[in-house]
């Protein structure tokens, strides 16, 4: 009688076994990977990927799991019903504005969400004149170009500003092209703190790159 028993346990087991050989079902007696899982699921630990490869098909159909920095939750981002992308670089063609320059420009871009970052920019007089230049306030002499450009946050959206220092003005009227960068916030660690360094009066220094500051 235990020699039927454990023959039958023994066909059981491996009807079990043919039935999942194209993996294993978690709420699916069908699963099409080697584990399909349908319905929610809930982990109280850590999750690793040790080989998640390389995605080749198109963006439009492939999704992120990143952690909400908000709630601490692992929740799906797709690109293709996003605002913008994880990390999203074009650039604003400024034109027809003061010679001043621009002091509050709202890209729209929610600070809740995304950082902005000013990566470089072009100054050009209308229709790409490369003569223009800065003068002294009530002065026509032309004088040595420098520029303030910043990315705040006001009102709850990303501000550009672009103007000359210390009061001087453009010759004539400008056109201002910025190279913006704007990244996703759950996509990076929070931004860490001023990095200062005394360089003693020399022209050569060494600091260390600080350990990225996590939520």
């Amino acid at each position: 009688m235990k020699n039927i028993l454990a023959i039958i346990a023994l066909v059981g087991n491996f009807l079990i076994l043919s039935a999942q050989t194209n993996g294993v079902g978690i709420g699916t007696t069908t699963p099409t990977h080697t584990l399909e899982v349908n319905g929610n699921t809930k982990l109280s630990g850590n999750l690793y990927f040790e080989d998640p490869g390389t995605y080749t098909g198109s963006s439009a159909g492939s999704y992120f799991l990143v952690r909400d920095n908000s709630d601490n939750v692992i929740k799906r981002y797709v690109p293709a019903t996003s605002e913008f992308s994880a990390i999203n670089s074009t650039v604003y063609f400024i034109t027809n504005i003061s010679t001043s320059g621009v002091t509050n420009f709202d890209t729209g871009i929610p600070a809740s969400k995304y950082y902005v970052v000013i990566g470089g920019f072009i100054v050009r007089g209308q229709n790409n004149d490369s003569n223009i230049n800065i003068t002294r306030p009530n002065n026509l002499g032309d004088y040595i170009p420098q520029y303030s450009t910043r990315s705040f946050v006001q009102n709850g959206t990303w501000r550009i500003q672009f103007t000359p220092n210390n009061g001087r003005i453009f010759d004539r009227v400008p056109e201002i092209r910025l190279s913006i960068s704007a990244y996703r916030r759950d996509m990076l660690t929070t931004i860490n703190n001023q990095i200062s360094y005394d360089m003693n009066a020399v022209t050569t220094g060494t600091a260390s790159i600080p350990a990225p500051v996590l939520p």
